[in-house]
């Protein structure tokens, strides 16, 4: 049974199209949840869940501002972010009990380091090219000043140069 249940659950998965993670923006439960942004772009019920899990933490914080300790509705909002929080919880043990999923991640945190090394790549030749850019202006402005400045040639320069 339990084969034929994550099994399931992968078509599932495989069958959604579209990919949460993009819509979080920043993690701050980074730290609890190790490389939890990784897993969500794998992964769109964690992201889903994720995203519910935000909801809930935003309907929480509003109902502590706004409402008593005791509300039942305040009540009712800690059950939900506790169930969701468990629920990634879960999600993310199973995760990375699947090989599939670990190599999927692992595939694009390779793909990620390779995407920041390019970047890096390519902001140094910019620097570099600005670099050269900034050389060859500075010289021209040199010469245009020394143009301007020219050294007064002496008078017998000038008597040579009208015979």
């Amino acid at each position: 049974m339990t084969d034929s249940l994550s099994s399931l659950m992968n078509a599932m998965v495989d069958r959604i199209d579209t990919v949460y993670a993009e819509d979080i923006g920043p993690i701050p439960e980074e730290r609890y949840w190790h490389m939890i942004g990784l897993y969500m772009q794998v992964d769109p019920v964690l992201a889903h869940l994720y995203k519910q899990y935000c909801d809930s933490k935003t309907n929480l914080g509003s109902l502590l501002a706004g409402q008593d300790m005791a509300d039942p509705m305040t009540e009712i909002a800690w059950d939900m972010h506790d169930g969701l929080r468990t629920a990634i919880d879960t999600r993310l043990i199973e995760l990375r009990g699947s090989k599939d999923t670990v190599r999927r991640v692992t595939a694009l945190q390779k793909a990620l380091s390779e995407r920041e090394a390019a970047a890096r790549e390519k902001l140094k030749a910019e620097e570099e090219s600005r670099s050269f850019d900034n050389l060859l202006a500075f010289m021209v402005w040199t010469g245009m000043v020394m143009k301007d400045a020219q050294i007064p040639s002496p008078l017998s320069h000038d008597f040579r140069q009208a015979s």
